[in-house]
């Protein structure tokens, strides 16, 4: 659980561009190891993921806390679980305008960034060096 190794919780910064997560947990299911479960914020302003055997993209854009995904667009591949599970929550959770939060972590030297909103949240975690 992310409460349990989080020790500093602060605003996201105004920018993501340029950094590459990959996803922890989707509604507190721990992301298969060993798998391509990732999301990149590129320059420009554009988003993609992927949450199993899918790629998701679009567009974001960050107000203060909340991050919004315009034009989300996805590849329809059938998938064996739990990515199925794993790829309908995170869409649904990307549908919506998302709560941010960055914490650091006592597992150094990772960092992890929540998004949250009615759909569910996904934690995503990169290495910080």
């Amino acid at each position: 659980m992310l409460s349990a190794c989080a020790i500093a919780a602060s605003p996201p910064s105004a920018t993501l561009a340029g950094t590459a997560w990959q996803v922890h947990s989707v509604n507190g299911r721990q992301a298969p190891a060993n798998s391509d479960y990732s999301v990149r914020f590129e320059d420009g302003g554009s988003i993609s993921a992927r949450f199993g055997c899918n790629s998701i993209g679009g567009h974001y854009a960050i107000a203060g806390s909340t991050l919004t995904i315009g034009d989300l667009m996805q590849t329809l591949m059938g998938c064996p679980e739990p990515a199925t599970t794993f790829e309908s929550q995170g869409s649904a959770v990307f549908n919506r305008p998302m709560a941010m939060s960055r914490s650091e972590s006592d597992r150094v030297p990772y960092e992890y960034l929540s998004l949250k909103n009615q759909a569910g949240e996904i934690i995503l975690m990169r290495r910080t060096f």
